[in-house]
């Protein structure tokens, strides 16, 4: 007996509301991927904002304060940013000792590649602790040898990956410097070799030439 058409209607009905829903489940797990409102409106904010602010957060690794620009008829002709004194004598050698000082963009790249430079040395030199021979652990920058220098400046996962190596005989043992050869062993005579002390001048046997003797 066939079913009443208004039951159909009403399976095909509801069918339709789950696919409706399974997608609009789609729709809220593809919404969820996005940003945050509060990021979108960071994000927002910034591209609004003058290029100025992003020169500032370029440089605030070096304290910069302040951004200079100046236009003309053609657009931007020149930018400064006002960073510390002592960032400004690294690139600067004579410029005068105040608390800050206006420096060109290119300058400013250059006194921060000189500070990243200085950051990552000083971390390099407080791992002589753990990652040098007992000797070498109050050795200056300058004084450290080549392979040295790069085992301080290894990350922690790529000097744990080198100690794992130097413990399998792939590199220098414990307490060795790395550039540190190993030596050969000392070659030894084959087994059941005849010392030369007991070869007569001839090549025969001292020993027996002697019994013939008797």
């Amino acid at each position: 007996m066939e079913a009443p058409r208004g039951r159909g209607q009403g399976g095909r009905a509801r069918g339709r509301g789950r696919a409706g829903t399974a997608g609009g489940n789609r729709r809220s797990r593809g919404g969820a991927n996005q940003a945050p409102l509060a990021a979108q409106l960071r994000q927002l904010d910034r591209l609004q904002e003058p290029d100025e602010m992003a020169v500032l957060r370029r440089y605030r690794d070096l304290g910069a304060t302040q951004v200079r620009s100046v236009y003309g008829q053609t657009g931007l002709l020149d930018r400064a940013v006002q960073i510390p004194g002592s960032h400004v004598r690294r690139v600067i050698p004579h410029a005068p000792i105040e608390a800050y000082g206006w420096v060109s963009l290119l300058q400013a790249d250059s006194a921060l590649q000189h500070w990243r430079s200085e950051q990552e040395r000083e971390r390099a030199l407080a791992r002589r602790e753990v990652r040098l021979p007992e000797a070498r652990r109050r050795v200056s920058w300058g004084s450290l040898t080549p392979d040295e220098r790069s085992v301080l400046l290894m990350s922690q996962k790529e000097f744990n990956s080198f100690r794992a190596r130097a413990g399998t005989g792939a590199g220098p043992s414990r307490g060795q410097n790395p550039g540190e050869a190993a030596q050969p062993a000392p070659q030894t005579a084959p087994t059941g070799a005849i010392p030369n002390d007991d070869v007569g001048e001839d090549g025969s046997d001292d020993g027996s030439d002697q019994e013939d003797e008797a």
